[in-house]
């Protein structure tokens, strides 16, 4: 399934654009079914947005107290490390909303063994969905064309049985917790953000299919798919 490619003119533009859609879905899940789940990414773009939600008028647009934040992925560090995708959610916006702490549901990467993380995670989300999708997950799109933890040339690509997977990242030389394609695909909607001139070749690749078989690529979201991008990233 091909993404509904939305561009904006900027950086500024592409994040007011993605809160305006988050709130959007917020309010239409809320107004549907009485609660809103939705996944969180790493990455500056995501981090812009988040600060976006936790101001006037966006952060009184929404029933926080029927929103429930999880994460699509996490490296495998404490809470409180500077490369905790949790760590940099709750500065730019859990802190700062009023939503309950029992609804952050966060990896417990404290367990440090990130099969361990995986598993209680995977519970955690089966229990809180109790069978139901994701309203929205929210992905960043690396160079190498990864998204969440789901990097080229690992296994945890072709994970189907478990709603989250682990895996050794050898570049970063890091250890990980993911959802996996079936979790992500299953969403109601899955909005990827491409922003910046860095994003640009990557974004040709893909879009021209100068290459086959990247993480992005392989995914298929049976609901709204749309990619968020800035002219810079789109320029190629």
């Amino acid at each position: 399934m091909k993404a509904e490619q939305k561009v904006m003119p900027d950086a500024q533009s592409l994040i007011e654009a993605a809160t305006e859609q988050f709130v959007a879905s917020a309010r239409s899940a809320i107004a549907k079914r009485g609660v809103f789940h939705v996944a969180l990414a790493g990455g500056s773009t995501p981090k812009g947005l988040y600060q976006k939600l936790a101001t006037s008028p966006y952060v009184e647009q929404i029933d926080w107290s029927r929103v429930h934040l999880f994460f699509g992925d996490e490296r495998c560090v404490l809470p409180s490390h500077e490369d905790s995708n949790f760590k940099m959610a709750r500065e730019a916006m859990i802190d700062h909303v009023p939503v309950p702490q029992e609804n952050v549901h966060r990896m417990p990467t404290e367990e440090g063994v990130a099969p361990e993380v995986a598993i209680r995670y995977g519970r955690t989300l089966a229990d809180t969905l109790d069978g139901a999708p994701l309203d929205l997950v929210l992905l960043g799109l690396g160079p190498d064309g990864h998204i969440a933890s789901l990097f080229p040339d690992t296994d945890a690509l072709e994970v189907t049985d478990k709603m989250v997977t682990s895996l050794y990242v050898e570049k970063f030389e890091s250890w990980r917790a993911t959802m996996t394609y079936p979790t992500i695909n299953a969403a109601r909607q899955v909005i990827v953000f491409i922003g910046g001139e860095a994003k640009a070749a990557i974004v040709k690749d893909i879009t021209t299919d100068a290459v086959q078989g990247l993480p992005v690529q392989r995914l298929a979201p049976q609901g709204e798919y749309y990619w968020y991008m800035d002219k810079a990233a789109a320029g190629q």
